[in-house]
């Protein structure tokens, strides 16, 4: 055993103390047994916090062995996870007593699978580092911590020794210092024939129209053929048919991009007889410098000619396209600063491109802009969707313009012909389509009725509030086809059912393919009880079967609409739309002068003090509660409205830009003006003061955000989305000032755009973009570090093994197991010094208590021995009772005798040990009186004189 003592010069006190108490002791005796024992006790407290503040530590030597196993469980060797945990777990069954052994599983990073113990079974704890990388040295690390104090140590390392992150070299002075047993059982796999793609090189940065090279490189351990494809997004670029050497293959393929932003690139290789498709695809990125990049979208009737003069005399990039071609994925959105929706309906954008629009503006900061035409804003389809969401107004009329409730009743031929199909749907499946379009459009205090006829009719939806939706499209959904065509029957009990209705507005709509056995000449006195009764009337013909000379006069006397149409999806549409026109108030043509109502920056150049021209008519909508509202109708509707939405900004334009409403404001001299200050309003300003920077960590991208400038209140979020449909959102955390970071695990492969921003008291400050590409992991790469193993082997004196039976073999150099006394005595201090004051508080006197604790065992004692003597006696007059023995004069003479001998003996032992405790008493009262006498005395010694005086007292 060794002692070491850390603080050495705390011990010069102990002798002091001692001096101090044995001065004490001499002073101030004599003292009672009971001051002695507190005078003891506090000695020993005192030596014992110098004993621990002195920092002791014991080293006893023993064969202290810990032996924790390291194994590899990264992709390059999988398949040999299981196999390790029973080389492991038989390894563990035969350690030997008393050993310690734990289990550490790793790949990128090291997990826990067994904590140190004695246990001689190996439950694993289902622990899953990250298996796309090889960290060696992070894994010696963890078990170097896993080590206790003292003790021998050995390291068992079960892997290929194919590292590609960290330096297993770099533990050797560790394990040489620590004199640690380093064991390696290195796994030996056969690679089959393998081709890849290591590398893909392009430019950080390129201009617009500028050509580049994109460099590929390709490994292989084989000679082949293989075809070589490149792709931009979800265009290929290129594809080559190549000779693949043994070894390293580099190919080169040009490019150029027509559009700004972030463009992801993917590489393929397809190669005969490879044995390992997970590296054959490859990922990068460059960002490409450019002009605001806009995407005008046009409408079936929309015409965006003056749009696109005014947007290329500003120095824009347009790009033109239908809005059947519309965007369908978020990635496609994003090469676009902004987007102008000119007059689109909604059923003609794609399902992607409604599905992404919401995140395109809210989370990556685009811009969206619409322009009014008959097939926008409610017209248009957008009532309850993501268009409504992103866009500053509200498709419907609500306040003081708030539409009054109105009664629909729809009539519709369910006859013979109405089976017949467009596009693989029948008419009458699009009539029923059609019919709950124009339900959704209605409100609560709204009324339906639905009729449905051949040569009969049927009333389907009786004239009720429109309540429960869904029961009404079930009603809708059961109608079935048969008989053939009598319209008059059906339109006279429509009448009948819409005069029943307290609704103000009450509009009937006839659909059908066919001709009616009725002349007009039978239609007269009905519409005029149309007419009469306020009921309009719009008229739907099916395809050139239907008689639309009839319909057509019907729906001009009913004061209505009427449609043809030969294309059976248009049913629906029309549907929906003439539930909106039968209030009479979405279209509003009637020409009138804008309000300006706020001085926005859209104004900015535009001189209004002059006044503005006028418009000839809009769509009616109403404006949102965040919204700013800039020009207003004469109805006091929204004519130019603006909000941010997210970290986006949207701006609605409730009229043209065709000219038929706005040919006033095309020819203004300030017009253009408007109408870009209109579209780069929307165009995201990006922070300058930032720094955003993305890297690999395993599965993992690491966010970096810099900025020294960000406010202390601020906070740093962002989303991101990757090609293939992944999205997500992420916090930022600050590690540093200026410094943020997170991590955000991805699943797949490829391209991702990650949005960053800065937020203040919920508004945005800064938003920030950039790319990303999530690679295949390194363990698929040839890896050529597997040699490290042999070094590592040699430097540390360690070997190889092949059994676990050779796992504890070898002796290891007995250690010493350092321990530290410090926290043991303190507590022993504290305890002895919780006792004391317990001890005083309590007024406790222990020799008192002891003494008469053997007093009492005394008397005890000498019951029993009284006891003893009176059944002595009783048996032996019962004896001589018995022997009828009479004893003599003398016998008994002498026995009475023995008796008061041994009473009186009794007597004055008990005589005296009273008289000894009452002389005690009074001894400890005297002493005690003494030192009250002595202590008063103190306060008065200054005013003694004689020498005598200060003696006696």
């Amino acid at each position: 055993m060794k002692i070491e003592i850390g603080n050495l010069y705390f011990l010069i006190l102990i002798p002091v103390i001692f001096a101090f108490m044995y001065y004490s002791y001499k002073k101030y005796k004599p003292w009672s047994r009971n001051e002695i024992f507190i005078f003891i006790s506090r000695i020993v407290i005192f030596t014992l916090l110098i004993l621990a503040f002195g920092n002791i530590t014991i080293n006893l030597k023993g064969r202290n062995i810990s032996t924790v196993f390291l194994l590899d469980v990264s992709d390059s060797i999988g398949d040999f996870e299981e196999s390790g945990k029973d080389f492991i777990n038989t390894a563990i069954e035969n350690i030997p007593s008393g050993n310690k052994a734990a289990v550490v599983l790793f790949g990128d990073n090291s997990k826990i699978d067994k904590v140190l113990n004695k246990k001689k079974t190996y439950k694993t704890l289902n622990e899953n580092p990250v298996t796309t990388a090889t960290n060696i040295q992070e894994a010696v690390e963890s078990a170097l911590s896993l080590f206790e104090r003292g003790g021998s140590k050995r390291i068992v390392l079960i892997t290929d020794g194919e590292e590609n992150q960290g330096d297993i070299l770099k533990s050797i002075p560790l394990i040489n210092e620590q004199k640690i047993d380093f064991k390696v059982y290195k796994v030996s796999g056969e690679k089959g024939n393998e081709v890849y793609v290591d590398s893909v090189k392009v430019p950080d940065n390129i201009a617009v129209g500028e050509e580049f090279s994109v460099s590929i490189d390709i490994r292989s351990n084989y000679a082949t053929d293989a075809k070589l494809t490149l792709f931009s997004g979800r265009n290929k670029v290129g594809e080559q048919e190549v000779k693949i050497q043994k070894g390293k293959n580099t190919f080169v393929f040009k490019d150029k991009q027509a559009s700004g932003g972030f463009k992801g690139y993917r590489v393929l290789i397809e190669a005969a007889d490879d044995t390992n498709k997970a590296n054959n695809e490859y990922s990068t990125f460059t960002n490409v410098m450019d002009k605001p990049n806009i995407l005008i979208i046009n409408g079936i009737k929309g015409d965006s000619t003056a749009l696109e003069g005014i947007l290329s005399n500003s120095g824009a990039n347009i790009k033109k396209i239908t809005a059947s071609s519309s965007p369908s994925t978020l990635n496609e959105l994003l090469e676009y600063k902004t987007i102008v929706l000119n007059d689109v309906h909604r059923d003609d954008l794609t399902n992607g491109f409604m599905n992404n629009i919401e995140a395109y503006v809210k989370d990556y900061g685009g811009g969206l802009i619409t322009f009014g035409g008959e097939d926008s804003y409610a017209l248009g389809g957008y009532k309850d969707t993501s268009l409504e969401k992103v866009l500053p107004v509200y498709m419907d009329k609500r306040g003081k313009n708030e539409v009054p409730a109105i009664s629909i009743n729809l009539i519709i031929d369910k006859s013979g012909s109405m089976s017949a199909e467009g596009g693989g749907v029948s008419k009458l499946t699009l009539a029923k389509e059609a019919a709950m379009k124009a339900l959704e459009n209605l409100r609560e205090v709204d009324e339906i009725s639905v009729i449905a006829f051949d040569d009969t009719y049927d009333v389907v939806v009786p004239l009720q509030k429109v309540g429960n939706k869904d029961e009404i499209k079930e009603l809708i959904s059961g109608i079935e086809i048969r008989g053939g065509t009598s319209i008059f029957p059906a339109l006279q009990k429509g009448y009948e059912m819409q005069v029943e209705s307290s609704a103000k507005i009450k509009h009937t709509i006839l659909l059908t393919d066919g001709q009616d056995g009725y002349s007009f000449d039978n239609y007269a006195s009905l519409l005029q009880g149309f007419n009469d009764n306020n009921v309009t009337l719009s008229t739907v013909a099916v395809g050139e079967g239907a008689n639309s000379d009839l319909l057509a006069q019907l729906a001009s006397i009913g004061r209505g609409r009427s449609y043809y149409t030969d294309i059976y999806t248009d049913i629906p549409r029309i549907f929906a739309k003439e539930v909106l026109l039968s209030a009479g108030t979405y279209i509003i043509n009637e020409e009138f002068t804008p309000k300006i109502l706020s001085n926005h920056e859209i104004l900015s150049g535009v001189k209004t003090s002059d006044g503005i021209p006028s418009l000839l008519g809009y769509i009616g909508t109403s404006i949102k509660e965040n919204a700013v509202e800039i020009l207003s109708s004469s109805h006091d509707e929204p004519i130019l409205a603006a909000m941010q939405y997210g970290i986006g900004r949207t701006v609605s334009f409730t009229s043209d830009i065709n000219g038929q409403w706005s040919k006033n404001y095309l020819t203004w001299e300030y017009g253009p003006q408007l109408i870009k200050n209109m579209v780069y309003f929307t165009i995201p300003k990006y922070g300058e003061d930032g720094y955003l920077n993305i890297i690999q960590e395993g599965n993992e991208a690491k966010i970096e955000f810099y900025n020294d400038k960000i406010s202390k209140d601020a906070t740093v979020n962002g989303v991101f989305n990757g090609e293939n449909g992944e999205e997500g959102s992420f916090e930022l955390s600050q590690v540093e000032p200026g410094k943020f970071e997170a991590k955000v695990p991805l699943s797949s492969l490829g391209f991702y755009n990650f949005s960053v921003r800065e937020e203040e008291s919920g508004e945005v400050k800064n938003t920030y973009k950039g790319a990303f590409a999530l690679q295949y992991s390194d363990e698929y790469k040839f890896n050529t570090n597997a040699e490290k193993l042999d070094v590592i082997v040699k430097e540390t004196k360690g070997s190889f093994i092949n059994k676990p039976e050779e796992v504890f073999e070898g002796k290891l150099e007995r250690d010493y197991k350092k321990i530290n006394l410090t926290t043991p005595l303190l507590l022993i201090a504290i305890l002895l010094l919780m006792l004391d004051i317990a001890y005083r508080r309590l007024n406790f006197n222990l020799v008192s208590f002891l003494n008469k604790k053997k007093l009492k065992i005394k008397k005890d004692k000498k019951i029993k021995e009284k006891e003893v003597l009176k059944d002595s006696k009783n048996s032996i007059t019962e004896k001589t009772s018995k022997s009828n023995e009479v004893p003599t004069s003398n016998v008994i003479l002498e026995e009475k005798q023995a008796i008061r001998d041994k009473a009186k003996a009794e007597l004055s032992e008990e005589i005296k040990k009273e008289a000894k405790k009452e002389k005690s008493n009074k001894k400890s009262n005297k002493t005690s009186k003494n030192e009250e006498k002595k202590s008063s005395s103190i306060d008065t010694s200054a005013l003694l004189k004689k020498k005598s005086d200060r003696k006696k007292i």
